[in-house]
């Protein structure tokens, strides 16, 4: 019979994966008022455009990287007042 040691801190390096607790990725509650892919509508223009990606710094208002339908430049980055 083995009789082991009590631990008081476990060395999570030493420790086989198998045995590691597995950690939750928790999803961020934080809603985006609009979701990639969209179409919206630039307010300052009427043009139609494509949300391509979405950014949101700490307690800042959110920001897009948006594509205009139909046309052809580089994606613009709007605040999310901008669009509708």
């Amino acid at each position: 019979m083995t009789i082991h040691a009590p631990i008081s801190h476990a060395n999570r390096t030493a420790l086989p994966r198998s045995l590691l607790g597995r950690r939750r990725i928790r999803k961020s509650e934080y809603q985006f008022a609009f979701e990639m892919g969209d179409v919206v509508t630039l307010l300052c223009t009427e043009e139609k455009a494509l949300i391509v990606a979405r950014f949101q710094m700490l307690d800042c208002i959110d920001e897009y990287l948006i594509e205009i339908v139909d046309a052809d430049c580089d994606p613009l980055r709007v605040l999310e007042f901008q669009i509708a």
